[in-house]
């Protein structure tokens, strides 16, 4: 259904939430996965699950805002799975502060990690895709990009840089068989929005009135996103780029 056998993916996070679903989804449809991520134990951990199932994985640790670790990783695709077909750049961090409370480190280093490292890997990846006239650049940015919360605006920056870039990517490459799109997911049940949850003094409770919010009544699953950055990869999407597909539950919808 989705001829990817034998193309090689990075995925950046992939060692929790929804880079480890996806990556699980993309080699449960034959594609060769590098696992990216900081957390070395995580990252080995979702290539043990991919291995398991049958699949083909490969561990990569390191922090992708440094331009030499974005570089290395592109160099062990290429060398260990012989090329780089699909980029699904979905590394992050959140910080929920006002902006006048938000020190100038914390600020760099929201910038860094969510912005600043997928254009590193970007940059790394584009010249193997160009030599092998395909490519699909799939990154995860957030419905704060269009319209955000209290204590989110350093969040929302990083999220919004990204869709300006990947328009910017996909007009730039396109020519060259390489597209570049966003997938937006929405609230989704992860290690990330938990701790958000924990913060609160009733978990439960802060996760039951989220879910009220959302159209569908319930948190997005890692898989529900995989399944659109699966499909953003595939030749099923041969004609789609330089565009965002939210996978949100109708929550934008809502205006």
């Amino acid at each position: 259904m989705w001829n990817l056998e034998g193309r090689t993916a990075i995925v950046t996070g992939a060692g929790h939430g929804i880079g480890q679903g996806t990556a699980e989804l993309l080699a449960s449809v034959g594609v060769r996965v590098v696992v990216a991520d900081i957390d070395d134990a995580a990252a080995l951990a979702t290539v043990r699950q991919i291995e398991e199932a049958g699949g083909v994985a490969i561990p990569f640790v390191g922090d992708l805002s440094v331009a030499a670790n974005a570089q290395r990783m592109i160099e062990t695709a290429l060398e260990k799975l012989q090329g780089v077909d699909i980029l699904f750049a979905n590394a992050a961090i959140q910080m929920v502060k006002p902006a006048a409370e938000m020190s100038e480190a914390e600020w760099d280093r929201l910038m860094d990690v969510n912005l600043k490292a997928v254009f590193l890997c970007c940059r790394a990846a584009i010249p193997p895709m160009q030599a092998s006239r395909r490519g699909s650049i799939v990154i995860a940015a957030s419905g704060h990009a269009f319209a955000t919360y209290l204590g989110f605006s350093a969040y929302a920056a990083t999220k919004g840089g990204l869709v300006a870039f990947m328009r910017g990517v996909a007009l730039d490459y396109a020519a060259d068989g390489i597209r570049s799109n966003c997938v937006i997911p929405g609230a989704t049940d992860t290690r990330l929005l938990q701790d958000f949850f924990n913060e609160g003094s009733d978990p439960a409770a802060a996760r039951a009135r989220m879910e009220q919010t959302i159209p569908l009544r319930r948190l997005a699953t890692p898989e529900d996103i995989g399944k659109a950055v699966l499909f953003l990869s595939s030749d099923h999407a041969a004609y789609i780029t330089g565009t965002c597909l939210a996978v949100d539950g109708g929550l934008m919808a809502q205006g």
